[in-house]
């Protein structure tokens, strides 16, 4: 069996032994970055990249290009309104499989301290669509738990030593894909 392993961000063309018939892959898209913080409201997590498991056909000899999708990165954080996440990139292999990106989480919003604001949203986690799978556990292939996973928002900044004008989230994590197929 030909083993294909890259992690993100990637892309270029995965191209099937000429004696495959079959393939089975294992997908992590990136994760979102965290949304930054405001003063006194720390910002959302960002969602985790979807994750899946396909296995299906393949013509023997033909190129399939894929990307692995990077990181989502940081919102940035400010006094006032704090800037959100982006979202982590998908991971496909064409006319094959495709796993979507986490979402960013959103900036935080000044307020009033204790004035019980609530925390600012988390991103949604990445989908999946027409997996066979989506429980396995992430980075089980590629060595780490962090694969796919979204970043934490900024923390609040009203905590010395933090800065009062607010901090950036963290990065959310790349993507990942594994490839087995028949090749006899």
């Amino acid at each position: 069996k030909n083993v294909f392993i890259k992690s993100g961000p990637a892309s270029g063309t995965y191209t099937a032994d000429p004696s495959a018939t079959k393939f089975q892959a294992y997908m992590y898209a990136g994760g979102g970055g965290g949304g930054g913080s405001a003063h006194l409201q720390s910002g959302g997590s960002g969602g985790s990249g979807g994750v899946g498991f396909y296995a299906g056909a393949v013509t023997g000899g033909t190129g399939y290009t894929y990307a692995v999708g990077g990181a989502g990165s940081s919102g940035s954080g400010s006094t006032n309104n704090a800037q959100p996440g982006s979202s982590g990139g998908a991971t496909n292999i064409t006319n094959l499989a495709t796993v979507n990106g986490g979402s960013g989480g959103s900036g935080g919003a000044p307020g009033p301290h204790g004035s019980g604001r609530p925390p600012a949203s988390p991103g949604s986690g990445g989908s999946a669509p027409g997996a066979a799978h989506t429980d396995l556990i992430r980075g089980a292939l590629l060595g780490t738990n962090s694969i796919g996973g979204g970043g934490p928002g900024g923390q609040k900044g009203y905590n010395t030593p933090a800065d009062p004008g607010g901090q950036p989230g963290n990065s959310g994590n790349s993507g990942g894909l594994v490839i087995f197929e028949n090749d006899g």
